[in-house]
């Protein structure tokens, strides 16, 4: 669960930020970084969509519906919204890119699904956090978590999954080092104007 919980926050610093950014670029305190906006787009796509929610539906929704049918409407519900997910990181590419190719109204349209995609994305954490694991907690077995645990371990293990982890961090440190602070590591919003 910590690995879960962990992964959590990773995204949600990521979108919070673009978030962020988008209100700095609206108000004029910062310009349009994009090659950090396509890099977060593609942080959010790589590791959450193509990686953590594989995890999730595969080991931790499917042994828990193994265990217990009190779980089988809520597993439902989030795997639906985990499908959800890249139809609404495209709109927001879609977005993106008509801002950078200069196409009227795009910062409000990208401000928007951006605001729509963090607000989707924080509810579905927590139900995940505060309906879903309290479930596993109680329904699943010691030997069910080490497998679960096994398979999310995939995700950090270096002997594993080195190149590919090495890359998310190396992504990641890259999003924390361009991103302006109080945000980020980088330099301050004024600064970039």
């Amino acid at each position: 669960m910590g690995i879960i919980h962990a992964e959590h926050r990773a995204l949600s610093a990521v979108i919070g930020n673009m978030k962020n950014l988008l209100a700095e670029v609206r108000a004029g305190r910062m310009k349009t970084d994009y090659p950090l906006f396509w890099s977060m787009i593609h942080y959010i796509d790589a590791f959450p969509d193509h990686l953590h929610h594989p995890k999730e539906d595969d080991w931790l929704f499917a042994r828990l519906q193994q265990r217990t049918q009190a779980a089988d409407a809520l597993i439902m519900e989030l795997r639906q919204q985990h499908s959800h997910e890249p139809g609404a990181l495209n709109t927001i590419r879609r977005f993106l890119g008509n801002l950078e190719a200069g196409v009227a109204g795009s910062l409000d349209d990208l401000e928007h699904a951006v605001a729509t995609y963090a607000e989707f994305t924080r509810k579905h954490m927590r139900i995940e956090e505060h309906d879903l694991l309290p479930l596993a907690e109680v329904h699943l077995s010691a030997t069910d978590w080490d497998e679960i645990v096994a398979a999310f371990q995939e995700n950090v293990d270096p002997l594993a999954t080195a190149p590919q982890e090495a890359a998310f961090n190396a992504l990641f440190s890259q999003i924390v080092v361009r991103t302006p602070a109080p945000l980020g590591l980088g330099a301050t919003a004024t600064s970039r104007i």
